[in-house]
């Protein structure tokens, strides 16, 4: 035989004798999981196998709560989990070839003061092993109670922001620092990105789950770019959605409630054979929104091509209707109980709704539709996943009615944007003491607006990022552990890399306490927009002039500078672009002086000055209207004859908003590319399990933001008359032109009469037209780009700025098991400050954390003994607080169509919230019935400025389960 057929018939031997010999060689430990209460079979329970440090086989309980395990010949330990439920184990010992049964029961916790969370590490986890700051709501809590959305789950948690702008917009942010339209806290819904493709704004309400298929919410407090990458600097909002293996039923539930609230959805979940699971669900909602206008949305909107033709001179009637459907399917394949393949398909679509913008103000969001496809898998402990989110705002053109569009302007947006994504992430244990994580990431954003969002930048929007990372796990002694990572990662459109490093060191001296000392660089990379964005945000800024404010993103890599080759001797050489100077002329380049425009704005506005000059005409010399008239046309006529220097008439550089002060210069400075913004976080934390009855959580931590960036705000200064200077030059031209008039008909007056007239008349005539232009905008510093300098387009861009400002805060939570009926929780948050006047933006207002510095919480929760009913009752409250997000300040005087307005500074509030649950068992399937009363007693607020005041909201659901 030779030696090839020799190794052939050898390796078919070892085929055959080998899965003998292993089999040998391994057990099995079979089953069952069931509640303490009338023995019920425990579906979806997580079962592992432990020897003293390494978990050997792990797997779930099946519909009937049994389970089976296969490993080597030992003694274990079984250890039992489900949430909602005290852990259990028993220990068994398996021979070789041989069964052992372990049968576990599990009782029912009132509170689950130890989840498991995967959010901190990207690993399960036990909450109290977590080197952050981690929160968790359960399935239980988010089935009894009836929400819009995710925000509500949330609200109240330790350092969580919610910002509601409506029943059913809000925004959600970890430590302050909230904005209109923001992205700033990772969303994610089971491991994929859960915010709007290319916007990179979570929007609560597009999410594709419903409430009825959420097993989870977990919020991690702070930076997280070392595991999670670039956006994650200011924490992660995870969502995850249940499992077909571990939910197999139908779900149907129905919630109603003031606001003509309505919300229907259905759930089905089941399994083909052992391996294949599935589930569909799908959601519709409608309510009635809180009445509000806005005063910066014109009553009727502009003749503008902008603007859809069927909308052009329109009255602007908002609409109060909220309708959101949601839809979402998953295959699930479990080929063996060490992998696991997922498959999702998700839609959701606002029929109607609100969402804040920063630079645009309100948007009605209209036939809005964002769909996920995710593919991820599970082998052991390498993950990997493949998704890409898609967006589409219901236009398929500028000129499209039916979709999204803007309040403050009519323009239609048009956003079929997509960002795929790729991830893959390994672990691997070096014996019982030394544990890695690393992965990578890649991340492709392909904005797509076909002009009406990006504008002219729509052929060069396109971002690529890609990132790797390692996180290390050391065991010092039992009772220290450091954890050290360090990930980098590359943005194409930002100049060199960004790294960011993370160490803890944990102190466990049992396993229900945790200490902690953690430091984190995180950074964030500016959303597509602030690059790339070119759109009209505000128009009619001037009445019978056609000024607007034009938001523009900051060029990546290169930024924004100011022509300064005009005349050195005016303005430092300062150049502007006037409608001033004729047709032609403003589309040149001119000395940034009033003097270039006073000719142009005089003959411009010549019958309007001569109008309001007339009345003083006829009162001062005791004419008729037709002769005040003529004598007013004469002298208007005279006066813009005139050509003055920039010596004669002084020239005033400032902003256009009402109240802005007046710039040198050198007050005018280029704008630098906007960099990514990091975060230096020194974190202090507490959490423990106290005498098996209190929980307890508490950080300390300081964070020092760097190149912090600001909401879009107005960069291009006008160009003003200084009045005094205008007067002066007026009166000493008028003085000797009225004399003339006053010495021929129909006056008449001798040379002495005349002359003595005109130098009382001609310093009033001159004040009285100096204080009238001394608020006209003349020109426009523009940016030193013919692409987007325009006489009429005041520009607004985000910025940046190289300096560090330091914000300290605290962060509490408890909660107490009384005994089996009560509970009490209670959180507090403080944050040092809410203004850093180091930075301010262009409105000269300082940076703002733009939410309370100091929220509490309390709640007491009741269940019966029975487990079959239960209520809870929920106190909040918040101090005041200013805001400051483009568009959305408070305290500053803004130009609108319908004339200045201002929004108020936000009042601090005490809400009470409450809720009652029955459960039932019609026919032995389940029924429960749930009434929340959000803001009980009614009190009126608001957390945006811009939007409707809160009131009370009552909701009640109906959930069927079979």
């Amino acid at each position: 035989m030779s030696p090839r057929r020799f190794l052939r018939a050898l390796a078919s031997l070892s085929l055959l004798v080998i899965p003998g010999w292993v089999q040998a060689q391994t057990g099995t430990v079979t089953g069952t999981v069931t509640e303490s209460r009338g023995n019920t079979p425990i579906v979806g329970a997580r079962v592992q196998a432990l020897t003293a440090t390494t978990v050997v086989a792990a797997t779930q309980s099946r519909d009937d709560g049994t389970f089976r395990l296969a490993v080597p010949a030992g003694t274990y330990t079984i250890v039992v989990n489900r949430i909602g439920y005290r852990p259990g184990n028993t220990s068994v010992t398996v021979a070789a070839g041989g069964a052992a049964t372990a049968n576990v029961t599990l009782t029912e916790a009132v509170i689950e003061l130890n989840p498991v969370v995967t959010v901190a590490s990207r690993k399960e986890e036990k909450a109290l092993d977590a080197p952050a700051s981690v929160s968790v709501i359960e399935v239980r809590e988010i089935q009894e109670r009836p929400a819009v959305t995710a925000a509500e789950h949330v609200q109240g948690m330790a350092g969580v922001d919610v910002s509601k702008g409506g029943v059913a917009q809000s925004n959600i942010v970890a430590r302050g620092f909230n904005n209109a339209f923001s992205g700033s806290i990772l969303t994610l819904q089971d491991y994929r990105f859960a915010g709007v493709p290319s916007l990179r704004v979570n929007v609560p309400l597009m999410a594709t789950t419903t409430s009825d298929d959420i097993e989870r919410i977990e919020v991690l407090l702070g930076p997280a770019s070392a595991l999670y990458g670039p956006n994650s600097s200011h924490g992660v909002l995870h969502v995850i959605t249940k499992s077909p293996f571990t939910s197999q039923g139908t779900q149907i539930t129905v919630d109603g409630g003031t606001q003509s609230l309505f919300k229907g959805s259905a759930r089905h979940a089941g399994l083909i054979g052992d391996r294949f699971g599935y589930k569909l669900s799908g959601e519709y909602f409608t309510a009635r929104e809180w009445e509000y206008r806005d005063p910066a949305e014109p009553l009727r909107f502009p003749n503008d091509p902008s603007v859809p033709a069927g909308r052009r001179g329109q009255p602007n009637e908002r609409t109060f209707d909220l309708k959101r459907t949601v839809g979402e399917v998953r295959f699930d394949f479990r080929p063996d109980d060490n992998a696991e393949y997922v498959t999702t398909v998700g839609m959701s679509k606002i029929g109607s709704g609100m969402e804040l913008t920063g630079t645009n103000g309100s948007v009605l969001a209209k036939n809005w539709t964002y769909t996920s496809l995710q593919q991820r898998a599970r082998i052991g402990r390498l993950f990997g996943q493949v998704f890409m989110n898609m967006s589409n705002s219901g236009n398929d053109s500028a000129d499209d009615m039916s979709g999204t569009y803007a309040l403050r302007t009519g323009q239609a947006f048009v956003d079929q944007s997509r960002v795929l994504a790729a991830q893959l992430q390994h672990g691997l244990s070096l014996g019982s003491k030394q544990d890695f994580i690393y992965g990578v990431d890649y991340i492709s954003t392909n904005p797509r607006t076909l002009g009406t969002i990006n504008g002219r930048n729509e052929e060069v929007d396109d971002v690529r990022e890609i990132g790797g990372y390692i996180q290390s796990t050391t065991r010092l002694t039992p009772k220290f552990d450091f954890i050290g990572a360090l990930r980098v990662d590359n943005n194409d459109q930002v100049d060199g890399s960004q790294v960011s490093p993370r160490a803890a060191l944990i102190f466990k001296p049992s396993e229900t306490q945790n200490f902690r000392v953690t430091y984190n660089r995180a950074f964030q990379t500016p959303a597509n927009f602030t690059w790339f964005l070119d759109l009209v945000s505000q128009r009619n800024l001037a009445p019978g002039l056609p000024y607007l404010v034009r938001a523009l993103g900051n060029p990546p890599k290169q930024g924004w500078t100011f022509n300064r080759g005009c005349e050195q001797t005016v303005n430092g050489g300062l150049c502007m672009r006037t409608i001033f100077t004729g047709p032609s002329g403003a589309s040149v380049w001119q000395p940034a002086s009033s003097a270039v425009a006073y000719r142009g704005a005089i003959s411009t506005l010549g019958p309007t000055l001569a109008a309001g000059l007339a009345p003083s005409i006829k009162a001062g010399l005791g004419v008729s209207d037709q002769v005040a008239g003529a004598v007013a046309n004469q002298i208007i006529t005279f006066l813009g004859s005139l050509q003055p220097t920039p010596a004669q008439v002084g020239t005033q550089m400032r902003m256009i908003l009402p109240g802005s002060p007046n710039l040198a210069p050198e007050d005018v400075r280029d704008i630098d590319p906007i960099k990514a913004s990091f975060n230096n976080t020194y974190e202090l934390g507490y959490k423990g399990i106290i005498g098996s009855k209190l929980r307890l959580a508490i950080d300390a931590w300081s964070e020092k933001r760097g190149d912090v960036g600001n909401p879009a705000g107005l960069a291009t200064p006008n160009i003003f008359f200084d009045s005094t200077s205008l007067a002066n030059y007026m009166q000493a031209a008028l003085v000797p032109a009225i004399t003339q008039t006053l010495m021929g008909p129909p006056f008449n007056m001798s040379q002495q009469q005349a002359a003595g007239t005109a130098q009382v008349f001609a310093p009033q005539v001159a004040r009285g037209l100096a204080n009238g232009l001394k608020p006209l905008p003349l020109g426009i510093v523009s940016f030193n780009d013919d692409r987007f300098a325009s006489a009429t387009d005041i520009l607004a861009t985000y910025t940046s700025y190289d300096r560090t400002v330091t914000v300290n805060g605290i962060d509490l939570s408890l909660d107490y098991v009384h005994n089996d009926n009560w509970t009490f929780g209670g959180t507090l948050s403080w944050v040092d400050n809410d203004s850093f006047p180091e930075v301010a933006s262009s409105n000269s207002r300082p940076l703002m954390l733009n939410a309370p510095s100091q929220k509490a919480s309390l709640s007491a929760v009741y269940r019966a003994t029975s487990g079959r009913w239960g209520y809870n009752v929920n106190f909040r409250h918040a101090n005041g607080y200013q805001v400051n997000s483009g568009v959305y300040a408070t305290g500053v005087e803004f130009l609108g169509p319908n004339g200045p307005y201002s929004y108020p500074a936000l009042r601090g509030v005490n809400i009470f919230d409450a809720g009652v649950n029955w459960r039932f068992m019609p026919a032995g399937q389940s029924m429960l019935f749930s009434v929340r009363a959000d803001n009980l007693f009614n009190i009126k607020y608001r957390t945006m400025p811009g939007t409707p005041e809160l009131g009370f909201l009552l909701v009640t659901r109906v959930q069927y389960s079979f």
